[in-house]
């Protein structure tokens, strides 16, 4: 009777010469590449390449193994369509430096457009593996990622700085214990924005 060891394994064994690795990229011209000029705006050249990489996405998102690479185009293809979630810093107000860049390249309505038909699939996908997922971490990943995208993000809230002592800035310990007794005297107050000069 024959034991389960042993026998040819796949991939084992001496590799010819000039073998490639699958999944590394075989077909790609590495002299070419680096002999091309650069270019003088990175941008041009990869729009060319943006509904091919949407195309990836969509495909790593539906056929994909790996619930990393899935929570990883899910939040790749929302992001393009609807922009990042916003920032809540503990209260209502948004940190003024966390808006969205103004920029001077069009990223093309198209490709947003695109990547918008497949925004239900990429919430639905999150879903499942937030609900169903093989692994723990996926789990929480993709739990909050459906909570950023609905909810914001969080970051912490900082004092401002008239409540600072001096010109030195504070360390975290200082300005958490300020915040505690502020909110304990309440005498925690947000300096009113200036007025309007007529």
């Amino acid at each position: 009777m024959k034991s389960g060891r042993g026998g040819r394994r796949p991939g084992a064994g001496r590799k010819p010469k000039g073998y490639v690795p699958p999944g590394k990229l075989a077909d790609l011209d590495l002299r070419a590449a680096l002999a091309s000029p650069v270019p003088d705006d990175i941008a041009a050249v990869a729009q060319g390449q943006a509904l091919s990489a949407l195309a990836a996405l969509v495909k790593q998102l539906t056929h994909g193994t790996s619930e990393a690479a899935k929570i990883g185009a899910a939040n790749a293809i929302l992001d393009r369509g609807y922009g990042k979630p916003t920032v809540e810093t503990g209260g209502d107000l948004l940190l003024p430096f966390m808006a969205k860049p103004e920029s001077t390249v069009d990223l093309g309505s198209d490709v947003r457009a695109e990547a918008r038909r497949y925004a239900t699939l990429a919430i639905e996908a999150l879903s499942r593996i937030a609900s169903t997922g093989a692994s723990e971490s996926a789990r929480v990943s993709a739990a909050k990622s459906l909570w950023d995208r609905g909810l914001g993000t969080v970051a912490p809230a900082k004092l401002p700085d008239t409540l600072r002592p001096g010109d030195r800035p504070m360390g975290k310990k200082e300005e958490m214990a300020r915040a505690a007794s502020a909110a304990a005297t309440g005498r925690y107050a947000v300096p009113s924005p200036p007025s309007a000069v007529n």
